[in-house]
């Protein structure tokens, strides 16, 4: 399996079951990925190992976008959460906690994981790694209605990548258990991602036009 192989079956694939029966070829093509397989990630808030949870937030994306990255986000996105955890307690029983788990998830893909497979002879382009570097990085952003978030996003990346981007946090979400909370991030992100998220988009470029009318 090469990587656009395993995009390919990322972006199309109907369930989980169908993902995991490449595995073993999966995992030789990232062998950073094995650290995932049946890991318990012990929190209140996850029904699924990292594993499951991974493959259920790249099930959550719509089938058969463009972008390959997007989906090798989704994959990838958690796999930091092993050398993030931290010990916790909720109701007297563990609840681990993953604090700063993308910035770690971030590392392992630009310094271990991309290196690896350019080593193999498996090459993404410049503008494919910042779009994949810019999905795991912020797949845990705190975002909201509010367009100083949006604002925020526009410095580092494309109006289209942040909507992906929404895609990929309302994915995520949905692979978990459905806690108020979880749900409300949930419905956040799915505006952002859709019509709202282009109104707000539109509000924003209009208010930018006086002061470039200004600039003239």
């Amino acid at each position: 399996m090469d990587i656009r192989e395993l995009c390919s079956l990322l972006k199309n694939a109907d369930n989980a079951e169908e993902i995991d029966r490449n595995r073993e070829e999966i995992l030789a093509l990232i062998p950073a990925a094995e650290i995932m397989i049946d890991y318990d990630q012990q929190n209140w808030t996850h029904q699924y190992d990292l594993w499951q949870h991974s493959l259920h937030t790249v099930l959550g994306l719509p089938r058969g976008l463009e972008d390959d990255m997007l989906y090798l986000g989704a994959l990838l996105h958690d796999i930091g959460k092993p050398e993030s955890q931290t010990k916790g307690e909720k109701d007297g029983r563990i609840n681990m906690h993953y604090y700063g788990h993308p910035e770690k998830s971030l590392q392992l893909v630009k310094q271990e994981i991309v290196p690896t497979m350019e080593w193999n002879g498996e090459f993404l382009s410049e503008t494919e790694k910042k779009r994949l570097f810019y999905y795991v990085a912020f797949h845990d952003d705190h975002v909201s209605f509010r367009k100083k978030h949006l604002r925020r996003h526009l410095k580092t990346a494309s109006f289209e990548e942040f909507q992906k981007l929404m895609l990929l946090q309302t994915a995520d979400a949905k692979a978990h258990i459905q806690v108020p909370v979880i749900e409300e991030r949930a419905q956040i992100c799915e505006a952002l991602a859709g019509e709202y998220g282009r109104e707000l988009y539109q509000s924003i470029m209009e208010e930018r036009k006086p002061q470039a009318d200004k600039r003239i």
